[in-house]
């Protein structure tokens, strides 16, 4: 310590030891010594050190502090220190921030020279702002990695954060702010934890290769059962042995089949068997795939939204923190995925046509029409040309396929049903009904073009209208039901012809052309949406709800790819 310093405190000591005897001074008004001024002296940083960083980020930090080091104080050391330890909980690993670097410099902090102690504050902001931006927005860039992901960039003003957190002492506070503040990031952390608690997995595999039914034996039963009792699904132990299907372990099945987003019937088939051999590594690590994706979502959804999870086949609608409805829906299939994406609402389409888009047209119909046109007219689809006049299926030709507009007309069997919700987006996707309702029965549903489908969708339309004397979900079911149409016309006609009547009862001779009102179609109506509503079409296959773990299928195949990518 210099001499001038040792000094001072020894007046300070003495000082304060005078004051002892003043008893109209109370403890809690006593003299503060403030012993941050025996840190050590701020040192000038020489630009060379800063520039061989390449990091513009890492210069401009040290410009605002006059090119001099910055962390001399032990609590902010010590804080980053305690931060980055802990990144594993986060899903981070706290190597990639240099911790062993970092602990043995600060081992050795009171003895170390000038020259590393430079060093050592280089290494502390280089290693902070690098923590800063992976818990901000994730480590990886999900643009660089899927050409089916379109979210917007996150903005983080790196320096004016630390600035903020060493002028006024809200280190805490601000970097718990950087991290995802959704709930469903926060349950992933808790599964994390979880995970982690659980004794090393040495329960073997599930070679199987048919399905087990209740009431049956079979010699991969006691796996099973180890299996079950590992995660918590079945509590007794005194059946592991049995070979029996038995039903204290038919109940723990449906348990686990039901965290697992599958059937809860009971039987052990193919994806049964697949989430029963995950093993807690498995798990661990497709929890930090999901924590990385977390990063990459917007940190709000705004006031009202519709978030939509394709692995769960679900989507919800929340305002103002309340989900207020919740759907199945029927997402892309694994050769033309679902789009990840956030966008705002523009409108609504009640009894839309369906103009069939390219992809479908190359690797559907196309195929199809070569070998029979009568496709055309199955499908209920109408072929025009360039000047909108409409062409006969059978003068259809493949090589003039592409001059051709194949339009689907209104009704309960267009492909897009009887609603469609728009948004802007760059892969001309959207919400909609469909015509094969019998879908929503399904436990496996990633089967649609890419488009998400809704199981109630005139429901969802009369929610985000949100107009009852305009828009009751009255008038939307009205408007798009042709029966409603139909009905209506046979009363106008019965009008009509009860006029008739009346006029020849009177006059017998009378010559009248009977009118006769034409048949009934469904007009597309557009309805603008004018206030914010936004989508979120995202990606996660685990979660944690009251304690229970929750898992889904990776249907895209994205979790185990992730994590390698993140481990890399």
């Amino acid at each position: 310590m210099p001499m001038n310093k040792l000094y001072l405190l020894v007046l300070l000591i003495v000082f304060s030891s005078c004051k002892r005897n003043n008893t109209s001074i109370s403890s809690a008004n006593a003299s503060f010594i403030d012993f941050t001024i025996f840190e050590k002296e701020k040192i000038k940083i020489d630009s060379t050190y800063i520039n061989e960083y390449k990091n513009e980020e890492l210069k401009s930090f040290y410009k605002n502090y006059n090119n001099e080091t910055v962390w001399e104080s032990k609590k902010y050391r010590d804080f980053i220190i305690s931060e980055i330890s802990l990144a594993e909980n986060e899903g981070l690993e706290s190597k990639d921030y240099n911790i062993n670097s970092i602990k043995s410099f600060e081992e050795k902090y009171d003895d170390l020279p000038d020259s590393l102690l430079v060093k050592y504050d280089l290494i502390l902001t280089s290693s902070i702002q690098l923590y800063l931006k992976h818990i901000s927005y994730g480590k990886l860039n999900p643009k660089k990695l899927y050409n089916d992901w379109d979210l917007e960039d996150k903005k983080l003003d790196l320096n004016k954060l630390l600035f903020d957190c060493i002028d006024n002492d809200k280190f805490e506070e601000l970097v718990e702010k950087c991290k995802p503040q959704h709930i469903i990031y926060k349950q992933l952390k808790s599964c994390l934890e979880i995970l982690k608690k659980l004794p090393e997995d040495q329960v073997g595999t599930i070679g199987l290769q048919q399905r087990i039914l209740p009431n049956k034996k079979n010699n991969y039963i006691p796996t099973v059962k180890k299996r079950l009792l590992y995660w918590g699904d079945m509590k007794e132990k005194d059946t592991i042995l049995s070979t029996l299907y038995d039903a204290k372990t038919l109940e723990a099945v449906k348990i686990f089949q039901a965290r697992h987003g599958l059937k809860p019937d009971g039987v052990i088939g193919r994806s049964t068997i697949d989430a029963l051999n995950f093993t807690k590594e498995m798990r661990i690590q497709q929890v930090i795939a999901n924590l990385e994706r977390w990063r990459w979502y917007a940190n709000d959804f705004g006031n009202h939204y519709l978030l939509i999870n394709i692995p769960n086949y679900t989507i919800v609608a929340v305002k103002d923190g309340d989900t207020i409805l919740s759907q199945k829906v029927v997402v892309g299939k694994d050769t033309r995925p679902t789009p990840i994406l956030e966008s705002k609402i523009s409108n609504i389409n009640l009894n839309p046509n369906w103009t069939v888009p390219p992809t479908i047209l190359k690797e559907d119909i196309y195929p199809e029409a070569e070998k029979n046109r009568g496709v055309f007219r199955k499908k209920g689809l109408q072929i025009f040309n360039n000047k909108n006049q409409e062409v006969s299926p059978y003068s259809w030709k493949k090589s003039d396929a592409n001059k051709y507009k194949y339009v689907q007309n209104p009704g309960r069997n267009n492909s897009l049903g009887l609603m469609k919700i728009n948004f802007p987006n760059k892969y001309s996707v959207y919400l909609h009904d469909t015509n094969h309702r019998d879908y929503f029965s399904l436990n496996y549903r990633s089967l649609s073009s890419g488009c998400v489908r809704l199981e109630k969708p005139l429901e969802m339309a009369a929610h985000i209208l949100n107009d009852t004397t305009k828009w009751s979900l009255k008038r939307i079911i009205d408007t798009t039901d042709i029966n409603h149409y139909n009905k209506l016309r046979l009363k106008k006609q019965l009008e009509i012809d009860k006029k008739y009547a009346k006029l020849m009862a009177k006059d017998p001779t009378l010559v009248l052309e009977k009118k006769v009102l034409p048949k009934p179609q469904l007009k597309t109506i557009v309805v603008k949406v004018p206030n914010d509503i936004f989508v979120h079409q995202l990606y996660w296959t685990a979660w944690q709800s009251n304690g229970t773990l929750q898992f889904r299928e990776d249907i895209y195949c994205l979790d185990a790819d992730l994590y390698s990518k993140l481990r890399y």
